[in-house]
């Protein structure tokens, strides 16, 4: 049956490994080639009415709308490309929506290069690598009776599959790598290293 399971998790892994290869990982919008489109609206308005217009503006590309500014009268557009055009027409249409007289200056747009995938990681290597010592320092202390070597290396072990099995799973489903991702993988990883610590107090009590 372990067998199985491990022969199954190699697979998934292996795929993964491929799917990143040739495709890479399905990065998030946000973290893609894009244009950020400011505009003030000077007034509280509906998210709803903004994704109307910029679909209307922007018809065959993904926009994203947000508020922004410090009174939230502010909207930011994310959008892939933006033509001269487009900036003028959304203008036009802003002002007839909410009674503006912004010109065309008005409306701020700021290219946002992609993001690397090593430059989402990076934040969480320092943090990681100090959980992950202090962790194992830990657990090679505590069951020391039963084989620190082998405790530390097992929790390692499945540690890494854990994540590897997580990452693999997100290039299969091509799902977008956000903000979400990587505190998500990372309390996978924390909470495999806790459930092996009970594995391992529980080989300690009949050592004892």
């Amino acid at each position: 049956m372990k067998n199985k399971v491990f022969i199954g998790l190699s697979i998934v892994i292996l795929i993964g490994i491929i799917v990143v290869a040739v495709f890479g990982f399905n990065v998030d919008f946000a973290y893609k080639n894009h244009h950020l489109v400011d505009v003030k609206i000077g007034q509280d308005f509906n998210i709803s009415d903004i994704e109307v217009i910029a679909k209307e503006v922007f018809s065959n590309q993904k926009v994203e709308v947000q508020k922004a500014g410090v009174y939230s009268d502010n909207v930011v557009i994310r959008v892939e490309e933006i033509s001269e055009e487009q900036k003028a027409s959304l203008n036009t249409k802003l002002n007839e929506k909410f009674g503006l007289d912004n010109t065309v200056e008005d409306i701020e747009v700021n290219y946002i290069p992609s993001f690397r995938i090593r430059d989402i990681v990076k934040p969480y290597i320092v943090p990681m690598l100090i959980f992950s010592v202090v962790i194992f320092a830990y657990m090679g202390i505590r069951f020391r009776k039963i084989g620190s070597g082998k405790v530390v290396a097992q929790a390692l072990v499945l540690g890494v599959i854990a994540e590897l099995l997580f990452m693999a799973i997100i290039a299969i489903t091509r799902y977008p790598v956000n903000r979400l991702v990587l505190p998500v993988g990372v309390v996978i990883y924390g909470v495999i290293l806790t459930v092996l610590n009970g594995m391992f107090e529980k080989q300690m009590s009949l050592h004892e």
